[in-house]
């Protein structure tokens, strides 16, 4: 397939605007319209206004409080008569040619699972997408190769125009495009790493890198972040458990995957549960890979007495405390790294103290002469020669 059918009709904006588009008069953007005189209105067609906004309220009301059925009326609606829903309503981007490539398979495999929502219109024959842009797509490349009636005909619920209020019908866009939000982790992990076990069961992706960037564009995930999932499954099912039970964390269960199965057993049997998410020690017991279960049991022993390599203070100052304070901690770190590098070679402070500060904000003090930019260059210099010599 040389290209995709990215074609579909846009609906114009309708409706209310929801979210703020006024501009300056001296914003580049803005854009000017012309404005137009008009005729008063008759009293019929104030009469009728209102009539209409009345009916507009009282059907908000009923779909709010009551809902709609979705099911209540379900057709085969031919995909040409299909456009996109008005385009501030449905903003969501359309899927890439490998996610829409992989939905077309599921469609040809597996059948329409889920049906298109369609907004009937009492005007025109056509109908607005609320929900399967990327279904109608995949549909129309799918009829555009093999001119079958199920690609032509798909199976929809159809909502009218006239009985369903424009606000239900944004919610329900909403809703139904980000429910993906709404999956627990746990699931995600499940749902990953069961589509990667499908994926290797097929011709087409049997190379590990192949699956792993068909995986990051189904779930929307970089490649890296796939990565760091797939390795989950060198986890033996008593950690895999552990993690479904949210008893793990996943940097945890991250760790675990770095040693065998049965080293994973034996940090279970030997450790204390309520450590298992103390990243320092789980650092140490998993540090090197593989080794014997005698010397892991020692080393299991020794991440008791263990406390984190390094810590943060966070100190909030007043302007006015700003120069004294920086001084101070130069004097600080001048001290620590004598006191600590004096049996080696400092190669490089920020081993013994680093110190950052807001940038942003540094240079007003800067402009103001509040602060000296040479104690700020000592601050976070790396090198004894640097913190000594400016």
């Amino acid at each position: 397939m040389n290209s995709l059918f990215q074609d579909s009709i846009v609906e114009e904006a309708y409706g209310e605007y929801l979210l703020p588009h006024k501009y300056l008069n001296c914003d580049p953007k803005r854009v000017i319209d012309e404005d137009l005189p008009s005729d008063p209105l008759s009293q019929e067609q104030i009469d009728d206004f209102r009539k209409a906004q009345t009916k507009f309220i009282n059907t908000r009301i009923k779909n709010f409080s009551e809902g709609v059925n979705l099911f209540e009326n379900v057709k085969n609606i031919d995909i040409e008569l299909m456009q996109d829903a008005p385009s501030n309503w449905h903003y969501m981007n359309l899927p890439s040619n490998s996610q829409l490539i992989s939905l077309m398979n599921s469609i040809e495999s597996l059948g329409l699972l889920n049906p298109i929502i369609l907004l009937q219109h009492s005007n025109y024959d056509r109908y607005s997408i609320l929900s399967g842009k990327s279904r109608v797509l995949a549909l129309k490349n799918l009829y555009a190769r093999d001119q079958l009636d199920k690609y032509r005909y798909p199976k929809c619920f159809i909502l009218k125009e006239d009985e369903v209020d424009e606000f239900y019908l944004r919610s329900l866009i909403l809703d139904l495009n980000f429910q993906y939000r709404t999956i627990p982790q746990e699931i995600l992990i499940r749902m990953i790493l069961e589509r990667h076990s499908l994926l290797k069961k097929s011709k087409q992706f049997r190379g590990e890198s192949n699956v792993a960037l068909q995986l990051a564009e189904e779930f929307l995930m970089s490649e890296a972040t796939i990565y760091n999932y797939l390795t989950l499954k060198k986890l033996t099912e008593e950690v895999m458990t552990l993690l479904f039970e949210k008893r793990i964390t996943l940097q945890t269960a991250r760790l675990l995957s770095k040693v065998n199965k049965e080293s994973q057993i034996t940090i279970l049997e030997n450790i204390n549960y309520k450590e298992l998410n103390c990243k320092h020690r789980m650092k140490y017991i998993t540090s090197g890979g593989n080794i014997s279960i005698k010397d892991l049991k020692k080393r299991i022993k020794e991440s008791e007495s263990l406390v984190p390599y390094r810590t943060t203070f966070t100190i909030e100052i007043h302007k006015e405390a700003l120069e004294k304070c920086a001084n101070l901690i130069l004097d600080m770190k001048k001290d620590i790294t004598f006191a600590l590098g004096a049996k080696s070679i400092v190669k490089n402070i920020d081993e013994f103290c680093k110190v950052t500060y807001n940038k942003d904000e540094m240079k007003y003090y800067l402009e103001k002469n509040m602060i000296d930019q040479k104690v700020l260059e000592r601050l976070t210099a790396k090198t004894l020669n640097e913190l000594i010599s400016r």
